[in-house]
């Protein structure tokens, strides 16, 4: 039995499927997401004969790495259904806010999110929850306004580290 094609996982009805997460904090605003041990079930349930999934490592061989001014972390996530092998970088987030100094449990809910996100983009399961999910987080003026002051905040605590460097120099 081989996985069904990406049509006919995207447009499969995932209602009992799924769980509701707020978008941000304190926000009756929820999505609906699939969890990861679901998706591994749904694979299996439409055809897939072997799923494995796991991260990359960095240099230390830590599974989290950073951008190039040791920001943003994120994880670097591989999926293997059948043989057939996929790979995704995903931030690690909570929510919509993004972790500066990630712990264990904030990497492997990347990792978990990762993977479900991997097998959404590859296969069509679950597409269409993160489809609606940017149509959410594009349209509401509400997130849009966080997101924003986020990344203002980022960006002053860039300029102030700059700023301290460049007096260090002095």
């Amino acid at each position: 039995m081989a996985l069904k094609p990406f049509n006919e996982l995207f447009k499969l009805d995932l209602s009992d499927e799924v769980a509701k997460r707020p978008v941000k904090r304190n926000s009756n605003l929820t999505l609906d997401y699939l969890e990861w041990a679901n998706c591994l079930k749904l694979l299996y349930e439409n055809g897939a004969e072997k799923v494995r999934y796991g991260m990359l490592k960095n240099d230390n061989n830590y599974p989290c790495f950073y951008n190039h001014n040791g920001e943003s972390p994120f994880v670097s996530v591989w999926v293997e259904i059948d043989a057939e092998r996929f790979e995704e970088d995903y931030p690690v987030v909570n929510g919509i806010y993004p972790v500066t100094n990630p712990n264990q449990l904030d990497i492997n809910k990347a990792k978990q999110r990762g993977f479900v996100k991997c097998v959404a983009i590859n296969t069509g399961l679950g597409l269409s929850l993160w489809i609606e999910e940017e149509k959410v987080i594009n349209n509401d003026k509400e997130i849009q306004r966080e997101l924003n002051r986020n990344e203002t905040a980022t960006l002053n605590d860039r300029i102030t580290m700059l700023f301290a460097q460049a007096l260090q120099k002095i």
